[in-house]
């Protein structure tokens, strides 16, 4: 069982949000370690070595060498850019937004070139949506939203590093020396709750749970007013896109999607997870999901491997057969039994066939490579 201080702000990771995009470009290392890529109609080679690291981003894909360089391949034009020869540090990427460190120097990849984002970068964290950052040189929390830089709060030298935690268009902080909860949402800065002395919050996209020390309860926001979800301090709360999953004080899980609350176990779940628009929950020994027509088993025992994208959730079956859900609708991709691993891009499935193949599954249709 987690304690609050395990779930603070100081300790909350960022909430990683993806969009599922409907061509998103599929990268894959083919049987030669060649670097490919597919785009929903044909298989273009990008690179005859296999990268390190690759992540699709917005129209294009992003590949990390060996020796730790970027280059980018832009999947409209074809072609391809070098964004930094030399290794670069703290690589992050969420959605169709990338950034990295040189030094103390935060890029940005915007079309299809590296931006200079801002210098004296200590730390920062990338959402969909926005990049928060710690900057050493003008002391200050900021955020980077829709092409502005706009200061969060005065960080004394010397004084504790900020505690903050993020998601899409949102960043709560607690500032130590207001003992508030601010939160930052679409360009406005508000107080989400005054004298409080720990800062208890968790953002998805446009959604945020957090704990009101003055009310004495646990409050949601859903790009509206308040609403009151819990009298008792939450033990683990996660956020998605629109989704709030908390275990409060009766030991249930419920969730919150800016509707009424809805309570899915009646004690303990053994371990749960909200990722972009899926809650999945382990319960009775079978893993579950939350549809918009009430709670189903994905299946009857815990699936090895599992992956959601958007409201996607793929899995492999007890014969390590393809399969997935979608808003409580089964879905089955290929027809495949013994796949090792898979992987998920958008809408498409990549996995290697036992037979040797590199096999694509995307709106029902089996490309081959």
């Amino acid at each position: 069982m987690r304690s609050l201080q395990q779930w603070s702000l100081a300790a909350l990771g960022s909430v990683a949000i993806s969009v599922i995009q409907a061509q998103m470009l599929v990268p894959f290392v083919s049987n030669v370690d060649r670097s490919m890529v597919f785009d929903g109609k044909r298989f273009s080679e990008v690179d005859g070595r296999p990268p390190k690291r690759t992540f699709a981003v917005g129209d294009g894909v992003l590949y990390q060498e060996d020796h730790g360089g970027l280059i980018y391949y832009d999947g409209v034009e074809k072609r391809i850019s070098v964004l930094e020869r030399r290794a670069v540090e703290d690589l992050q990427v969420c959605g169709a937004r990338a950034a990295w460190k040189m030094h103390d120097s935060l890029r940005v990849l915007r079309g299809n070139g590296p931006v200079l984002a801002a210098t004296g970068v200590e730390r920062f964290q990338v959402s969909d949506s926005l990049i928060v950052l710690q900057d050493s040189l003008a002391h200050e929390l900021a955020v980077l939203w829709r092409g502005q830089r706009i200061t969060l709060a005065t960080v004394d030298q010397g004084s504790d590093r900020p505690q903050w935690t993020q998601g899409g268009n949102t960043v709560t902080f607690y500032d130590r020396s207001k003992r508030k909860v601010l939160i930052f949402h679409r360009g406005t800065l508000r107080t989400l709750t005054d004298s409080t002395d720990v800062g208890i919050a968790v953002n998805g996209t446009d959604i945020v749970g957090y704990w009101d020390a003055m009310r004495e309860e646990f409050t949601g926001e859903r790009n509206a007013a308040p609403v009151r979800l819990s009298g008792m301090k939450p033990i683990s709360a996660q956020a998605g896109n629109g989704l709030l999953a908390f275990v409060d004080g009766t030991l249930k899980l419920k969730c919150w999607s800016g509707k009424e609350i809805v309570t899915l176990t009646d004690s303990m779940p053994a371990q749960y997870w909200v990722k972009d628009r899926v809650l999945l929950y382990l319960w009775q020994g079978q893993l579950m999901i939350n549809t918009p027509d009430g709670s189903m088993a994905v299946e009857e025992y815990v699936p090895e491997k599992w992956e959601v994208q958007g409201d996607l959730l793929v899995y492999l079956d007890i014969n390590r057969e393809l399969r997935g859900i979608r808003n409580g609708q089964r879905i089955r991709f290929g027809k495949e039994a013994a796949i090792e691993s898979f992987s998920v891009f958008g809408d498409a499935v990549l996995y290697r066939s036992p037979t040797g193949p590199v096999v694509i599954v995307q709106q029902g249709r089996s490309y081959t490579f």
